[in-house]
């Protein structure tokens, strides 16, 4: 799929979007496709390599049954505000347009309190990807860190 020195680098790739559905904000985004084990609908999460963690939106998180669990609790500093809540692991999929899809547990910020949407972070989760974006054509590669 794509390779670096002659090795597998990324075994699958998606097409990501510039804008979220209805998102008011004009500058451009990275939004890929994930599935989420107990929700049958494909989701769109902003990659944000800044991010301290992966969030899922609060709704997202109830649907999953995951405001109640008993993860690590943690405070989040976000534009918005701090927000109080737990750091939970979830098993998610990055869709392939092409290639492999790749099936990795994450860690994810939830809670009650968070009124953003569901972002791709770096600790937890793009800290155990290799990725590569090619903004030209609108291609998010993902693969195994191995």
């Amino acid at each position: 799929m794509l390779k670096l020195n002659g090795e597998v680098f990324a075994a699958g790739f998606s097409r990501f979007q510039d804008q979220a559905p209805g998102a008011a904000e004009l500058t451009a985004k990275v939004y890929v496709k994930i599935d989420l084990n107990d929700i049958e609908t494909t989701l769109l999460a902003q990659l944000d390599t800044g991010a301290a963690y992966s969030t899922l939106a609060s709704q997202v998180a109830e649907a999953l049954n995951l405001l109640d669990g008993d993860g690590q609790q943690v405070t989040l500093s976000a534009r918005g505000g701090t927000y109080r809540g737990r750091l939970e692991r979830v098993p998610i999929t990055l869709v392939a347009d092409e290639g492999e899809a790749l099936d990795i547990e994450a860690v994810f910020f939830v809670s009650r309190e968070w009124p953003g949407r569901t972002f791709l972070g770096y600790t937890g989760l793009l800290d155990h990807i290799r990725m590569a974006i090619d903004p030209r054509a609108n291609l998010f590669y993902f693969g195994r860190l191995d």
